[in-house]
């Protein structure tokens, strides 16, 4: 097996004894901090969301579609990955991650950096390990009205673990196929009756059901409430997170179909690595001015840092073999976002006005070969030597700045009985600035003002159920990834433009022991880059690009019999390309299934046994919008079998009970990646 490489960093103790002093320095006691609790078997109208408004509005009210994933759910389904947590959500698609993020499609659209945590722009790319996770928002269709750029199809928000007061403690560990073992502790409670603390640690190691493939994982999480004064509260968090893993780009294609090989089968070296270093700090004060207005800042900062090599599949030969490029491709990302908002709530309005102030920067090297050091197609060999990574031609060495000013305004309005209105905008000047340190610091610029309105109608016949309509739009800047490699000009190339329009039907049924959320969505994306054809040289770009997704979601939860609760979700998307000089116009969009079904039966036997059964359905998608690859359809079986006491749970999961052969994912037409085979995992949690 490769040697993963490990770093000492000395930031989780210095940031662990700073959140230790905090709560030492409010030792005297005074009145107990409140608690806001969220009731995570709550899955009806009724319950609470923060990331589609910013405010405390119920899913029935909510002119938008919302996938909620509970920590009940987490358990029940014993997730460990945010891959595993969304499976069963509607509209959402894992992308591949080179094997080493969390990436995901929403409604069609790629989505690569369109995620949260609690309310604020999380976009560095790692995997976020879900043990500071309380429970994620899936907000379908724009958010750049509170959000900014980016959200074409939507946005994940994580919502983190919170210190309260009277939690129980818990470690966890867990044995697996392919050498997987994992430990995790969450503890904490009430240092005294001012200050609550929570320290989350994990430790997760193994190999992998693909050749040569592992990883390791290390995380501190530790935070901090402190009330300050009878309206004033501060809460302090942190995650640090280091990884290794081995980069993983799955499988090439042959005749328009993923190749038939065992999904083992790995075309990378052994000297192949990824080391991510990760971390984000969080403070966030909150000040009740009085009963009416809310006052919060929050400040955040994040770092990611990463070094890997990748020995990636580049074309497939008439000879049988496989040609690569060994690629060395250090990188790293800061974000510093300050983020301050006013909720007013009077009787029939509830008025958001926020600013955001952010800088980021990122600075990407990349070294590479030519294509060539070919193997095998059906039985490659790891056997090359590592090169002198940094002597590699560099064939990429930029630094990108980008500065975010933004104001956004939001109107929740009670128009009677049965009417409720959202109105709200953004407006962001977002400055992007990239050296290219190839050409001499060649200076890139450009700066966007950009305005993303939002609009939403709810009709509530009753308590019980509600119809909504959603128009709104969002924007992604040319450099919206802090990163810009087309050979149009920066200065050049106009924002994309998404527009979103959605109906849907919400519904608490069967003396509430059903919730059900239809939603028929229409999204357009403009000005994508595509070729000018009157350019024999190929280098010119015209923004005529333009995609169309359009179909339905019907999401389902309750309570069928005593004991058993069902989650069902299905999706229908009709994703085109309407114009293009590249792809031929009505080609799929790449990634997007028309049809997937999902079903979850939880089953309690009695209070000490349990067991779920899933059906995860997915029709054929292409790798890539040229149509040239398809990823066969397929279907995928998983159980979970539970045994509960006071003190500890048992968790028994099977993973692709019936051992299917499929493709779930793609980066392009050479690198598919195979669906995991059958696994097992069995998880002991003691509480105390």
């Amino acid at each position: 097996m490769t040697h993963l490489r490990t770093t000492a960093k000395p930031l989780p103790l210095l940031l662990s004894a700073l959140f230790l002093a905090a709560g030492s320095a409010h030792a005297q006691p005074t009145q107990q901090l409140d608690q806001i609790n969220v009731n995570a078997s709550n899955v009806g109208g009724q319950a609470l969301i923060a990331g589609a408004t910013k405010t405390a509005s119920t899913l029935l009210e909510t002119p938008q579609s919302i996938s909620l994933v509970t920590q009940e759910s987490l358990r029940k389904r014993a997730a460990l990955s945010s891959k595993d947590a969304l499976d069963y959500v509607s509209s959402v698609v894992a992308g591949q991650g080179e094997g080493r993020r969390d990436e995901f499609y929403i409604r069609g659209f790629y989505s690569l950096r369109d995620t949260s945590v609690d309310g604020m722009r999380d976009d560095n790319l790692y995997f976020r390990d879900l043990a500071t996770t309380e429970q994620i928002e899936v907000v379908k269709g724009a958010a750049a009205a509170l959000y900014g750029r980016g959200s074409a199809g939507g946005l994940i928000n994580r919502v983190s673990k919170k210190p309260k007061a009277g939690q129980a403690n818990e470690i966890s560990a867990t044995l697996g196929s392919d050498r997987e073992r994992r430990v995790s502790v969450d503890v904490g409670g009430a240092l005294n009756d001012q200050v609550n603390a929570r320290l989350i640690g994990v430790y997760d190691s193994g190999d992998s059901y693909r050749d040569v493939v592992e990883h390791s994982r290390k995380l501190i999480a530790p935070s901090a409430a402190i009330k300050l004064g009878a309206d004033t509260s501060l809460l302090l968090q942190a995650e640090i997170q280091r990884e290794q893993r081995t980069p993983d780009r799955g499988v090439p294609s042959l005749n328009g179909r993923p190749l038939n090989v065992p999904a083992g089968t790995f075309y990378g070296e052994r000297y192949d690595y990824t080391d991510t270093n990760s971390e984000i700090v969080r403070a966030s004060l909150d000040h009740r001015i009085n009963q009416q207005l809310k006052l919060n800042n929050t400040l955040q900062y994040s770092h990611t840092d990463l070094s890997g090599v990748n020995t990636r599949s580049r074309r497939v030969n008439a000879n049988g073999t496989l040609s690569r490029q060994i690629t060395y491709f250090p990188q790293n990302q800061r974000n510093l976002i300050n983020q301050t908002e006013l909720t007013y709530a009077l009787a029939n309005h509830t008025i958001l006005a926020g600013v955001e102030l952010a800088q980021q920067k990122r600075d990407v090297r990349t070294g590479q070969t030519a294509i060539a050091f070919p193997v095998d197609l059906y039985a490659p060999q790891h056997v090359l030597a590592a090169p002198d990574f940094n002597s590699l031609p560099l064939s990429l060495d930029n630094s990108f700045t980008a500065k975010t000013a933004a104001l956004y305004l939001q109107d929740q309005i009670s128009l009677g009985a049965q009417w409720k209105a959202l109105l709200g905008v953004r407006f962001d000047r977002f400055r992007q600035e990239q050296n290219n340190h190839l050409k001499k610091n060649e200076l890139s610029e450009r700066s966007d003002n950009l305005a993303s309105p939002r609009v939403g109608l709810v009709y509530q016949a009753d308590d019980n159920q509600s119809l909504y309509l959603n128009l709104s739009r969002s924007h992604q800047p040319a450099g919206g990834d802090l990163l810009y490699t087309s050979s149009t000009p920066l200065k050049q190339v106009k924002p994309m433009q998404t527009d979103l329009q959605e109906i849907g039907y919400k519904r608490d049924w069967l003396n509430k022991r059903f919730f059900t959320t239809v939603a028929l969505f229409r999204i357009e994306q403009r000005n994508q880059l595509t070729l000018d054809p009157s350019d024999p040289a190929g280098l010119r770009q015209l923004q005529v690009g333009k995609q169309r997704n359009q179909g339905v979601e019907l999401e389902l939860q309750g309570a069928l019999w005593q004991g058993g609760r069902l989650s069902t979700a299905y999706t229908y998307n009709d994703a085109r390309i309407v114009a293009s000089n590249d792809i031929p116009s009505g080609n799929r969009a790449e990634m997007t299934a028309r049809h997937r079904a999902s079903l979850w039966l939880d089953q309690s036997f009695s209070d000490t046994y349990s067991a779920g059964l899933g059906v995860l359905v997915n029709s054929d998608q292409f790798a890539l919008s040229d149509n040239a690859v398809r990823l066969p359809g397929y279907a995928r079986v998983d159980a979970t079998f539970n045994y509960h006491q006071k003190a500890y749970d048992l968790r028994l999961k099977l993973n692709n009970l019936g051992n299917a052969h499929f493709h779930e994912s793609a980066i392009n037409n050479v690198q598919i990646q195979p669906g995991a085979p059958r696994n097992v995992s069995l998880t002991l949690s003691s509480r105390f």
